[in-house]
């Protein structure tokens, strides 16, 4: 997961790591954001009059509730559905925004709005804007985002934005592009940040620990959807002899290779996790235990890496799936996916092992006959082991 310059283009290039994070850093801002809202139009009035002066009738004043009431749904986690704030977690902001921008809009066109309520409908324009420079955003996002107030700025530039003591129209202009370049900082420090929290460093793919938080993200969404969710468990064959022969040197850098072609020939939406020594876990969304299995085996087929004799490093696997399982926790489908890995390899004889050449070592002709036909008859067991 580097950091590329189209990564603070659009979102599409995000992998789920990333958009996990950067999801709850949006919406908690916006949050924030709706908190700083709520207070300031629930206070200001002391100040700029409103409570005593009669101006309960105004455009402004009722522009100011129902700034208010979107904020309060925004606290709340109600300002839209959780399936859109999963899609596009800055909606709740940009409805802040809008919000924001058309209290200061017609609050300028309202002849019963005093300088002071002006001048307070800009405070909360600009203090929204500084809370956008705070949040993980993309260009694309960002833009979307403070276009209402670029709209806002332009019909007014024939005349004040918001009247007042505070001159927004030539403040916003200067703060605006500042809040972009600073929400796209803070992606990149996001980006880091994420990198280096969940993925393994040897490897290159995910760490034990956001593996299952991913796991049960996908576990739950599998059953919003009641689609199939398979887990493959995946074992290196006689790690432990290659590092006794060879050195832990010479281990990491099995490892390291069988690590980076795990993670280049599932599709991008499965998620590959280093899940202890020589063992990795793969999440297979929307995939049935037949179908696993078959991805299973062409990704195996190549091996994973090469070893000092010619040949390649290959390993052991078991499956586990969420439905044809009758799984009800994910931690449940990784036991079950362990154990028939560790069963499978117990039914296979050294003989099958070196015939599937997976070990590095030579038998005779007979024995390699004899040990095939027991192969092809395991290979019909959907939950097997490619040894």
């Amino acid at each position: 997961m580097r950091c590329r310059y189209r990564d603070f283009l659009y979102t599409p290039r995000h992998a789920e790591l990333l958009h996990l994070r950067r999801k709850e850093s949006v919406q908690l801002t916006a949050r924030f954001a709706a908190f700083f809202t709520l207070v300031l139009l629930a206070l200001v009035p002391i100040w700029d009059g409103a409570y005593g002066n009669g101006f309960w009738q105004s455009q402004a004043v009722i522009m100011r509730l129902l700034v208010m009431g979107i904020a309060v749904a925004v606290l709340l986690n109600r300002a839209v559905s959780s399936k859109w704030r999963r899609r596009a977690p800055y909606l709740p902001m940009l409805f802040l925004v809008i919000a924001a921008a058309l209290l200061c809009g017609f609050s300028g066109l309202d002849l019963a709005a005093s300088p002071k309520m002006l001048t307070s409908h800009s405070f909360l324009l600009l203090g929204i804007v500084v809370l956008i420079a705070i949040m993980p955003l993309t260009l694309a996002e960002a833009g979307i985002m403070v276009s209402p107030i670029v709209v806002l700025l332009f019909f007014g530039a024939q005349g004040p934005v918001a009247g007042g003591y505070v001159p927004v129209e030539m403040i916003l202009p200067v703060l605006l592009p500042l809040a972009v370049m600073a929400a796209m900082v803070q992606l990149y420090r996001t980006i880091v940040a994420a990198q280096e929290i969940a993925i393994d460093p040897l490897t290159g793919v995910y760490t034990r620990a956001f593996g299952m938080e991913m796991l049960r993200l996908n576990f739950e969404a599998a059953y919003r959807k009641r689609s199939p969710l398979t887990v493959a468990f995946v074992d290196l064959d006689d790690f432990k002899k290659i590092n006794d022969q060879f050195g832990h040197d010479y281990g990491d850098r099995i490892l390291e290779e069988a690590g980076r072609n795990l993670a280049h020939r599932f599709r991008s939406t499965d998620l590959v996790i280093r899940w202890g020594g020589e063992e990795f876990l793969v999440i297979l969304p929307d995939l049935t235990l037949a179908r696993a299995n078959e991805v299973m085996h062409r990704v195996m087929a190549p091996g994973l890496a090469d070893l000092a004799n010619g040949l390649t490093q290959q390993a052991s696997y078991g499956l586990a799936e969420r439905i044809e399982d009758v799984i009800s926790q994910p931690h449940n489908l990784i036991d079950l996916a362990d154990q028939r890995m560790y069963d499978a390899k117990k039914r296979h004889d050294r003989e099958q092992i070196v015939a599937d050449g997976l070990s590095g070592r030579k038998i005779s002709g007979a024995a390699a006959t004899t040990s095939s036909a027991r192969a092809a008859d395991a290979s019909k067991v959907v939950n097997q082991t490619v040894n």
